[in-house]
């Protein structure tokens, strides 16, 4: 075989493999500390609004906690609330106050409320890219109640969204 020939296969070999690595650094995404500060910043500012200091939690693909943060004067259980409706957000993959439906007694998906972890209330938001769930947020004890901690939720999945593909059309 010509080194021309030993060559260019090395070469290909390592156009693949960087595609590989590629893909499956793309499959990987997730939350990390800068996208959770900005769901943090885009929560603290929709309780600025509220009148409320509510707690929150941002967690990361897998579920883990990135950032808790209590709310000053919140009530002791608002963050144990926060990081669970993260939680629950990011296992079902989608707002729980939506799963807090769709897991109600008498619904198929009931059982799913003995899972640990979980909590069937509103206020955990999972925080999309690209039609993946990267992550998710969680804020409990705005003025709005279930309704609030959730329009709160969200504000802060969509910043950390936005940060996410900010960086990515960057790059």
């Amino acid at each position: 075989m010509s080194s021309f020939s030993t060559c260019v296969k090395a070469a290909a070999m390592a156009v693949a493999f960087g595609l590989m690595c590629s893909a499956a650094s793309a499959q990987s995404v997730s939350v990390n500390a800068e996208q959770a500060m900005a769901a943090l910043a885009a929560m603290r500012q929709y309780a600025t609004k509220d009148g409320s200091n509510p707690s929150y939690a941002v967690v990361d693909r897998d579920g883990k906690i990135v950032l808790l943060m209590a709310g000053n004067g919140a009530s002791p259980h608002n963050l144990g609330l926060a990081e669970r409706k993260a939680y629950t957000a990011n296992m079902f993959k989608m707002p729980t106050i939506e799963w807090r439906d769709k897991s109600a007694p008498g619904q198929p998906e009931a059982s799913e409320r003995d899972m640990p972890g979980v909590v069937p209330l509103g206020g955990g938001f999972p925080i999309m890219v690209g039609g993946e769930v990267i992550g998710a947020v969680g804020a409990s004890g705005t003025r709005g109640g279930q309704e609030g901690d959730t329009a709160c939720a969200r504000a802060g999945a969509d910043a950390a969204a936005a940060l996410v593909k900010r960086l990515q059309a960057s790059n």
